[in-house]
């Protein structure tokens, strides 16, 4: 399988999920990575496909302690892409099954990269042509639907889920993902914000391609204002993100790949106008993301 049907695969899962901005000319390329330098190029995805999963959850700490609450929406979440995620610097590798070894260091295009094949100079005239760059963009984006109910005793359950097959030869995106959380401030007397904390976790496979996982869990605080809702939160983060194709001559090749945030600080604001609700924030960590949301909910 070519690097270009991995990268198409991740980029379907975003279409299929409702996205509305996604890049476009995926290059016809076939990678000559096995090794080290196949996880540098990838890495990048990693680390913003697991950014923008652990994202959009919440848009408000206050959770009733008991009575019927349900919200159905999209979140939508997009990961600016900066210039260091675009270029990474070649290292020794396996090559054909021949170890190679740069003559010097040569940055060269990661998946966010420039696109266009180039000349990477090795030792002892050994030159091979690197891939350019499969996704030209400077924003990845991802949406999908997710379901919020409550309440009992203060606690409120969330489940994100969506199937699509792509065709034959990739097969069938399976994601799912659920959460849980639960009102802190009802045990605080006369407190003036909602204070709640949660845990979620997701998972998705892309046929026999990609396989991921993002686990995310902190506390979140919000105050209402009419029909205004200024919340934040401070949480902890996990992802992964596994590869796996056939390559012509190199027989199976994996990557497994952690995405690189561990903590995020999220502030954002919701509008309540009825059953209608709208929020967008913004979360900084190693990988930021911007993130808004619609939902119908009562």
């Amino acid at each position: 399988m070519k690097f270009q049907r991995i990268i198409a695969a991740a980029v379907l899962l975003s279409l299929a999920a409702g996205s509305a901005v996604i890049a476009q000319g995926l290059e016809d390329n076939v990678s000559v990575y096995t090794s080290a330098n196949g996880k540098r190029y990838l890495q990048p995805l990693a680390d913003v496909f697991g950014a923008n999963l652990n994202s959009g959850f919440f848009r408000t700490a206050k959770i009733k302690k008991f009575g019927l609450s349900l919200e159905f929406g999209i979140k939508a979440m997009v990961a600016p892409i900066p210039d260091e995620k675009k270029l990474f610097t070649l290292v020794e590798d396996e090559i054909a099954g021949v170890t190679w070894t740069p003559a010097y260091d040569q940055e060269v295009a990661t998946v966010f990269g420039p696109e266009g094949s180039e000349t990477a100079y090795g030792m002892m005239g050994i030159d091979i042509e690197t891939p350019g760059g499969a996704i030209d963009t400077d924003f990845f984006p991802l949406a999908v639907p997710q379901l919020t109910v409550g309440a009992l005793f203060g606690t409120e359950v969330t489940l994100r889920w969506l199937q699509y097959t792509i065709n034959d030869e990739i097969g069938e995106i399976m994601f799912w993902g659920w959460g849980i959380r639960h009102n802190l401030s009802q045990y605080i007397p006369l407190c003036p914000v909602d204070i709640a904390a949660g845990y979620y976790h997701q998972t998705f496979e892309i046929g026999d391609l990609i396989t991921a996982g993002a686990t995310y869990y902190g506390f979140q605080a919000s105050k209402k204002f009419s029909i205004l809702t200024l919340y934040g939160a401070i949480g902890m983060e996990k992802s992964n993100l596994d590869i796996s194709y056939t390559q012509e001559g190199a027989g199976g090749v994996a990557f497994n790949m952690e995405g690189e945030n561990s903590t995020r600080t999220t502030l954002g604001f919701s509008l309540d106008l009825s059953i209608l609700k709208l929020h967008a924030d913004y979360s900084i960590a190693a990988q930021n993301v911007i993130t808004a949301g619609i939902g119908l909910g009562i």
